[in-house]
């Protein structure tokens, strides 16, 4: 009647590994839609989760008022750019001669991204599976290259476009070599097309002609509040408390007032029964976009998502700050 494939990952938020359970291939038999077969099998899987450690599940979706409906919130999103090849032929003071490496091969390529993942905020700490779809989107493999600091895998030009299947081009060495590989393809293909997020250095790098083709959200639902807050990396050097009430329709456990103490980028997280300060109040789905940081406290208290004096709302504002989450994978 209905199915769904899930795993087990790490997604990094605030320079952190945090366990979640990735989602993908939801789907109801089409005769028997609106009888509550999905949302009984996704609440299933989501206790799961749950009892298995995960402290958020993580889907890209197909509809959003069902998965809203289960608590989900956004969480981040993936960008889908394009360009001519001639954006990437300025030359660059720095550029390292890219060799030819085995797209097979993941193990490699996963210590060059570590730091990307520390860095950022959404990138997930890829599976064997994720890996495969990374690099062989299409079945076959892609044609890789690198250096000793990043990688670019690319298809095989179809239709006079070229798609670059995945990168990680941290250094000005990298980053420079593989625009003048992109550059090179000018005579084959009229665009070449890559996922990334808004601040994609490709797309920073990139002359006339930039285009974003699409931006796509994926969403991110809560199992357990308190381990969340304490698993995630908060801003260096941040000394701060928050209080907050969560209300959550699916319980987990997660309804209740907490206090979140940050020092030295953690957190400290405590649920309490009487606080000497107005909380702060969310729905579930609003902490969901707070807790990635997809959107900022200031912004979802002035939407009317987070309810709270002003005081309070700088507080999250400053604990929840960082850099926009995002990630180039699909599940």
């Amino acid at each position: 009647m209905a199915c769904a494939a899930h795993w087990m990952m790490d997604q990094w938020f605030g320079g952190r590994p945090v366990p979640v359970q990735a989602v993908a291939m939801v789907a109801v038999d089409p005769a028997l839609r609106g009888a509550g077969h999905g949302k009984a099998m996704m609440h299933a899987l989501l206790m799961e989760a749950h009892a298995a450690g995960a402290v958020l599940s993580v889907l890209c979706p197909a509809t959003l008022p069902f998965y809203r409906g289960l608590g989900y919130g956004c969480g981040g999103i993936t960008c889908q750019w394009s360009a001519p090849p001639t954006a990437f032929a300025a030359p660059r003071s720095v550029a390292a001669v890219l060799r030819p490496a085995d797209p097979l091969d993941a193990a490699p390529l996963a210590l060059l991204r570590r730091p990307l993942l520390a860095d950022g905020n959404g990138l997930p700490e890829r599976t064997e599976a994720l890996w495969t779809l990374a690099l062989c989107p299409d079945g076959d493999p892609a044609d890789l290259f690198r250096d000793d600091d990043g990688y670019i895998a690319i298809l095989p030009p179809r239709e006079r476009r070229l798609a670059v299947a995945d990168h990680c081009l941290p250094s000005g060495a990298s980053l420079g070599g593989a625009t003048a590989l992109l550059a090179g393809f000018r005579a084959q293909v009229d665009r070449v097309t890559w996922s990334g997020g808004p601040e994609d250095l490709l797309a920073l790098l990139a002359g006339d002609g930039l285009r974003l083709e699409g931006r796509e959200e994926w969403l991110v639902r809560p199992l357990n509040v308190a381990a969340a807050l304490e698993k995630r990396g908060y801003p260096a050097g941040l000394t701060e408390t928050a209080t907050f009430e969560v209300k959550d329709s699916l319980t987990f456990g997660n309804c209740g007032l907490y206090r979140l103490e940050v020092a030295h980028a953690r957190g400290n997280i405590s649920q309490i029964e009487q606080v000497v300060e107005t909380p702060a109040r969310m729905e579930i789905g609003t902490f969901a976009s707070l807790f990635t940081g997809h959107a900022s406290a200031r912004a979802l208290w002035r939407a009317g998502l987070l309810y709270g004096e002003e005081k309070m709302i700088d507080r999250l504002q400053r604990i929840f700050c960082g850099a926009a989450p995002w990630m180039p994978d699909r599940f």
